[in-house]
């Protein structure tokens, strides 16, 4: 019992050197800096709000409803379905591979090593 009253002792202490450390910092603190820095806080976001309203705007672009949307890209869809023409995935020629790779001739700019002029 004596050992717990000591314990007891020692928190309250404790906490009385806490509360008087507390109060000592909370001097140095001035409530009206707090809320002068919340209003300004709080107007900067208003102003960033009105900015992304203003470039999100849309002139004269009409508004979309997503499902004539999807019905249109489904039709376009159907449209490649049916068209049997694929010339256009033919192999397209490309220019040969180098054999050698490129020798720099002196640096560039940056510093970096220059490639010669083709």
């Amino acid at each position: 019992a004596t050992q717990t009253l000591k314990d007891t002792k020692t928190t309250m202490d404790a906490m009385k050197l806490g509360v008087k450390e507390m109060k000592k910092e909370y001097k140095k603190i001035k409530i009206d800096d707090i809320e002068d820095i919340q209003d300004e806080m709080e107007d900067m976001l208003e102003m960033a709000n009105e900015v992304q309203e203003t470039l999100g705007r849309s002139y004269g672009c009409p508004e979309v409803d997503e499902d004539d949307l999807e019905a249109e890209f489904d039709a376009l869809g159907d449209d490649f379905a049916l068209d049997e023409d694929s010339s256009y995935l033919d192999a397209a020629t490309a220019p040969a591979v180098p054999e050698s790779a490129p020798v720099p001739t002196g640096v560039d700019e940056f510093g970096l090593p220059a490639l010669p002029a083709q």
